[in-house]
């Protein structure tokens, strides 16, 4: 009888290691800071002790409180890649930080694939400053942050398309909360090729050219095609809310 006691306890033992090192089996983010001379340091990084080959995003954000109550955001975001057993550096952005400064930071990662939020992290300064009114503030920074578009052009026929893109955006009565980013990308010979991206997935693309109806059109082509990438990705439920 005794014997048949060790060996279940033995077993129970053996089986609550087995699960806590299997909890410990994941994808985890990670903030790491130091301040230099009033500057804030931030790195950002994804530790993957699984078994498995990941394809993630990361989205990196930082809101700033000054002491004198204005608000300043910044945001980084991408794709990457990881390696079974291996640590990686996603991002690193610097703020100034006075004595009575604020600032939240929050690092979130995603699932390539399933779009599921698996890992997240974050770091706060002086939280106190953050008061019920900033409060409001920040929950508006965040759904300005939802329905970015972003500017990732370099040639002057890729600013004046962002600019029709941005002009006819900003006047839709309901936008969408994904980020659009408007991208350019030099390609062989004289012209380039501008890339539409909802949160890093390229929807949309068309060789650049000078030519206004050309652009119009390209313009009129981008919006149909936004709108049937979030139509589709409605139907499925699959849209990934930070």
């Amino acid at each position: 009888m005794r014997k048949i006691l060790l060996l279940f306890i033995f077993l129970t033992v053996f089986l609550s290691v087995d699960c806590n090192a299997q909890e410990e089996r994941k994808v985890s983010a990670k903030i790491e800071s130091e301040t230099i001379e009033q500057q804030l340091i931030v790195k950002a990084f994804a530790s993957n002790s699984t078994p498995v080959y990941k394809e993630l995003n990361y989205l990196l954000v930082s809101i700033k409180k000054g002491n004198g109550g204005n608000l300043s955001n910044n945001r980084q975001s991408g794709k990457f890649s990881i390696n079974p057993n291996e640590v990686k550096k996603l991002s690193e952005l610097s703020v100034n930080l006075d004595r009575k400064d604020a600032i939240k930071i929050f690092l979130y990662i995603r699932d390539e694939e399933s779009q599921k939020l698996i890992a997240k992290d974050s770091l706060e300064i002086n939280q106190e400053a953050f008061n019920k009114k900033t409060s409001k503030i920040e929950e508006d920074v965040f759904s300005e942050l939802k329905g970015l578009t972003i500017d990732e052009t370099k040639t002057k026929v890729g600013k004046d398309f962002y600019d029709l893109f941005y002009m006819q955006y900003s006047q839709l009565p309901e936008k969408n909360n994904s980020t659009i980013t408007i991208s350019e990308i030099p390609t062989q010979g004289v012209n380039g090729q501008i890339n539409i991206a909802i949160e890093d997935k390229v929807i949309y693309s068309f060789m650049t050219n000078p030519n206004e109806d050309y652009l119009k059109e390209q313009l009129f082509n981008s919006f149909r095609v936004i709108k049937e990438f979030i139509a589709k990705k409605n139907l499925i439920k699959n849209e990934f809310i930070y």
